[in-house]
């Protein structure tokens, strides 16, 4: 069966619209959401409908969000005399997520978003208040960075960041023949559901977050130089001592050898010095 297309505009290039037209793969990615009737499901970036259509069928309670002016209008139109449906037009950037949903920690989101914002999207749907679970389509690339464990070439900060407070496992491959227009790689489906309860509070993943961007930033430095001699750090040779010693962790480890508790304990460790980006005290 041919995709359905609402859409009269071509997809905007300035919004990274690049819509699922493979049946096959619309309807892995709808049921991998794994929502029962009436439970509360939001997607990002609904588009011309490739995921929102399987996910009204489900008879979810669905929130789905679409900043295209001629997109989102075309989806209410479709969908306004389901009363689960509720099309939301507006940048998923700017919108307060966990007031959009009857009860956002029940809230599975699901999305085919575009790549040049796919890190902020994870960050912003990763803040306090959690979602129940996350099935997101991104580049390949992003998505082999967020599941690399230590030691690992495509590990750093995004993988910590994601570790610190998610489990990450992969849903399927999306080749780029999949989309219209092609891109030029591959995408993964990923789910990312988020730990409950969870351990590390607003004010400790800022911090956390500081010290792994630093840290991959120089990761061909050794942790010891990094830590002391960074300008986002700058921590007292003596507090990176103590902090390396609590760990057990040699100076002259790198960045990509400490998993994503060692940094959230050295966070924890060296908080005076670890402080998000304006808000130093110098």
């Amino acid at each position: 069966m041919k995709p359905r297309r609402t859409g009269r505009g071509r997809p905007k290039r300035s919004l990274g619209q690049n819509f699922l037209v493979d049946p096959n793969l619309r309807r892995k990615i709808a049921a991998a959401v794994g929502a029962g009737e009436g439970e509360p499901v939001l997607e990002i970036g609904a588009g011309r409908g490739a995921l929102t259509d399987h996910l009204v069928q489900a008879r979810v309670a669905l929130t789905a969000v679409e900043l295209d002016d001629e997109l989102a209008p075309e989806l209410a139109a479709r969908y306004r005399h389901d009363p689960r449906t509720r099309v939301v037009h507006g940048d998923v950037l700017s919108l307060d997520l966990p007031n959009l949903t009857a009860d956002w920690t029940a809230t599975r989101v699901v999305g085919n978003i575009p790549y040049n914002i796919t890190t902020p999207i994870i960050f912003k749907l990763l803040t306090s208040p959690f979602p129940a679970d996350i099935v997101l389509t991104m580049q390949a690339e992003v998505a082999a960075r967020i599941l690399a464990g230590p030691g690992s070439r495509t590990y750093g900060a995004l993988s910590v960041g994601v570790a610190v407070h998610a489990e990450a496992t992969r849903v399927c491959r999306v080749p780029r023949g999949a989309f219209r227009p092609v891109p030029k790689v591959d995408s993964v489906a990923l789910r990312i559901t988020p730990r409950v309860p969870q351990e590390v509070d607003a004010a400790a993943a800022r911090r956390v977050r500081t010290l792994t961007r630093a840290a991959f930033s120089w990761r061909r430095k050794q942790l010891g130089k990094i830590l002391h001699r960074h300008p986002d750090l700058r921590c007292a040779p003596a507090d990176v001592e103590r902090a390396l010693a609590e760990r057990s962790l040699l100076p002259s480890i790198r960045p990509e050898q400490l998993s994503a508790d060692d940094y959230v304990a050295l966070s924890r460790i060296l908080r005076p010095a670890v402080r998000p980006p304006g808000r130093r005290l110098r």
